[in-house]
């Protein structure tokens, strides 16, 4: 069920984004693919090579190949929710970036304004 929730926001954020990226004239498809990329190495990548890690640490210890999912069952559910949680504020904070309107480009030697003469008389 957070796996579907996991996909669902990577998918509902990198459209988002594309469609922000181009109201605030960025490059919307390489912030889409940021997006994408941020919510699936977050919430997929990151978390299978701790677990892989985790499982190589148990098996170094000593617990039986069969024993080893029973084992590791609690610390990599843990580490699948923190995976969630760390890819959508992640992708979160790509939105956040991207709707942020540019500043207007100032010219750098700009003439200062005409006096006014209106001096009462």
């Amino acid at each position: 069920m957070l796996t579907i929730f996991g996909i669902v926001a990577i998918v509902v954020f990198t459209i988002q984004v594309y469609k922000t990226a181009a109201g605030t004239e960025r490059n919307a498809p390489l912030w889409a693919i940021i997006t994408a990329v941020t919510g699936i190495g977050l919430q997929f990548v990151v978390p299978f090579f701790f677990g892989l890690v985790l499982a190589i640490y148990y098996l170094a210890t000593g617990t039986p190949q069969d024993q080893l999912e029973s084992e590791i069952y609690g610390m990599a559910t843990i580490i699948g929710l923190l995976g969630l949680v760390l890819s959508v504020v992640g992708m979160y904070l790509v939105v956040k970036f991207v709707s942020r309107v540019k500043d207007e480009p100032r010219v750098p030697h700009a003439p200062p304004p005409p006096p006014t003469f209106d001096r009462d008389l």
